[in-house]
């Protein structure tokens, strides 16, 4: 994928975070991330919109702003889903925003995952990425399908 379809991917995706609906409740968990102190704590509440591969939704915590992004591979091994995606928290303060890029599991019989990576643009550039969400019902998204946890940024050695 070129340089600029994927610049253009992103602004696609930050267009539409910011005119999805921001009415998902967001919590302020603190001390959540096990594995040492991070350097922003977020919670956020994600959906597929307009259509699959793209995501929108909200973060709160440290960062109250909108969420986007994409899912660049999805494959399925039987209970298993390997997910490489992209996120991009989009914050008030242009200088907080950051896109992450994140690969990990999801459970299709726990309907939870874990997703490990690093900012790769942005705000604290470099650092890494540890995201836990749960798959919910929700009345933000067309299929009323959600998915809600935490993002931890850290520019520390602990994780």
């Amino acid at each position: 994928m070129t340089k600029l379809r994927i610049f253009g991917l992103i602004a696609v995706l930050v267009v539409a975070a910011s005119i999805a609906a921001a009415s998902a409740q967001t919590q302020t968990l603190r001390g959540h991330h096990d594995k040492g102190p991070a350097d922003l704590e977020l919670t956020y509440t994600k959906w597929i919109a307009p259509g699959f591969p793209n995501l929108v939704g909200v973060v709160g915590g440290d960062i109250v702003g909108k969420f986007g992004g994409a899912v660049y591979e999805r494959t399925v091994n039987g209970s298993l889903v390997h997910l490489d995606a992209i996120y991009i928290v989009i914050a008030p303060d242009p200088a907080k925003s950051f896109t992450a890029h994140v690969k990990g599991t999801e459970d299709l019989n726990t309907l939870k995952a874990v997703l490990d990576g690093r900012v790769v643009d942005g705000f604290l550039n470099g650092a890494h990425v540890h995201v836990e969400f749960d798959v919910i019902n929700c009345t933000q998204a067309p299929s009323g399908t959600c998915f809600q946890g935490m993002i931890s940024v850290s520019r520390s050695s602990h994780n």
